[in-house]
């Protein structure tokens, strides 16, 4: 039994993004938002996947995964990016049945070991808006959107008055 000084196991490292590795990406986009990808690929999205769709996917994913699980890209962008785990799931019936119908059992290997990979991620990065949950009954802070026009900055105040509270308070 450890002692409680001693921690776990390290969390299993994602590799580090770089620039570098922002033109392999752009690629993987290119693909997957290009036909004759693109279409399948918004049915899967949709959880609509007609037929020819799932050994189209299943073989662009495999190929996708080659490149992180041989360090060509790190995890930690592929998994940011797209929910490989879920895609997984998604079509690994199907991939299944193709490697027992063709006795292939590496057929989508990559593709199933980069899906475990991207589930070890996925528990150990909470979403990165789990905040917006956390607050949801305090309604909005301030107006919708993002960087559209802001209101005016309030003036600082007069050295003959006490500072007021500030509109917007820093969450703990």
């Amino acid at each position: 039994m450890p002692s409680p000084t001693e921690s776990g196991p390290p969390a299993p490292g994602f590799g580090r993004v770089s620039a570098e590795h922002a033109q392999t990406f752009i690629g993987i986009m290119h693909t997957l938002h290009s036909e004759p990808t693109a279409t399948a690929f918004g049915r899967l999205l949709k959880k609509n996947l007609q037929a020819d769709d799932y050994m189209l996917l299943a073989h662009v994913f495999e190929e996708i995964s080659v490149l992180t699980l041989h360090h060509l890209i790190p995890e930690a962008l592929l998994f940011d990016a797209f929910a490989f785990d879920l895609y997984w799931d998604e079509l690994r019936e199907d991939i299944l049945a193709l490697r027992t119908q063709t006795g292939n059992e590496k057929f989508c290997e990559n593709f199933e070991l980069a899906a475990e990979r991207a589930r070890e991620y996925r528990r150990d990065r909470p979403p990165k808006l789990r905040w917006r949950r956390r607050h949801e009954d305090e309604g909005p802070s301030g107006p919708p959107g993002g960087f559209g026009r802001r209101p005016p900055t309030p003036a600082p105040p007069s050295p003959n008055r006490a500072p007021r509270e500030p509109a917007m308070r820093r969450r703990s």
